[in-house]
């Protein structure tokens, strides 16, 4: 997997497959590149796929620069310019990364195909951002493992999916940059993006987890209704479905997303 400076940051990525379109995997807040393992060889069987490492996390550039939701999404133009991938851009997008490609198709309306949203947080109400600015300090302050009461044990019980790729997911979140990590929560109290939910014309689907408990799944199809046509589905999976619910997602993503 190799790395390039895109928007004056080296971000960590892979592009797989040599045909068909390209679709765009997004990690969530405190996942890395390495969350979409056992979805992307699949799709890059019939598609192109891009994943990576947005910046803070995983093997990209640790920053010591607060960072806003345009700035991930400046990071993402780069990158994909960089590597010679050209619109339309299907985007699979997990919990907070969907701010991104809202904000994408808010900006560019003609590049994006589709849209697939997985346990999705489009935006936060200003009324939630001090519990988030809080629980960003304590990380940056505290570091990752004192920050696993509040984040990971609620939103990836070990009984969910197979062990050995939640303790695989562990030792990566334990692995997080804590102030990379807390940059990132503190994006995300900034960004609000739920009023392009009505204004979405692409296909889409949102996608929740039945056993979701930081994102219930009455709240996801309560979400969906407010996008015009939206397809929701609901599948065996918690908060992080492409590590704790591979196959059912697969499943759906294969028969919604097109290929070559």
């Amino acid at each position: 997997m190799p790395f390039m400076d895109a928007n004056s940051v080296s971000l960590h990525y892979e592009v797989a497959g040599t045909r068909g379109p390209v679709v765009v995997l997004m990690h969530e807040l405190g996942g890395t590149l390495n969350s979409w393992d056992a979805v992307a060889p699949r799709l890059a069987a019939r598609s192109r796929v891009l994943r990576y490492d947005q910046r803070g996390a995983g093997l990209s550039e640790k920053v010591r620069q607060e960072f806003t939701n345009d700035v991930l999404v400046d990071d993402f133009e780069a990158l994909a310019k960089g590597c010679g991938l050209a619109p339309p851009y299907h985007f699979v997008t997990v919990a907070a990364a969907a701010t991104q490609a809202l904000r994408f198709l808010e900006t560019h309306p003609d590049q994006v195909g589709a849209l697939v949203l997985c346990n999705p947080a489009p935006g936060v109400d200003p009324s939630r951002a001090a519990a988030l600015d809080e629980r960003a300090a304590f990380a940056m302050r505290e570091g990752m493992r004192a920050s696993l009461p509040t984040t990971l044990a609620l939103s990836y019980p070990p009984h969910l999916g197979e062990r050995a790729a939640y303790d695989a997911y562990r030792g990566r979140y334990l692995g997080n940059d804590p102030v990379g990590f807390g940059y990132g929560f503190r994006a995300l109290a900034r960004t609000n993006m739920l009023h392009m939910l009505p204004q979405i014309r692409c296909p889409t689907m949102v996608v929740a987890g039945r056993h979701d408990t930081v994102r219930p799944h009455a709240g996801s199809a309560e979400l969906a209704k407010k996008i015009p046509g939206a397809r929701f589905e609901l599948i065996e999976a918690g908060h992080f479905m492409p590590t704790q619910g591979p196959e059912p997602l697969l499943a759906l993503l294969e028969d919604f997303l097109p290929h070559a």
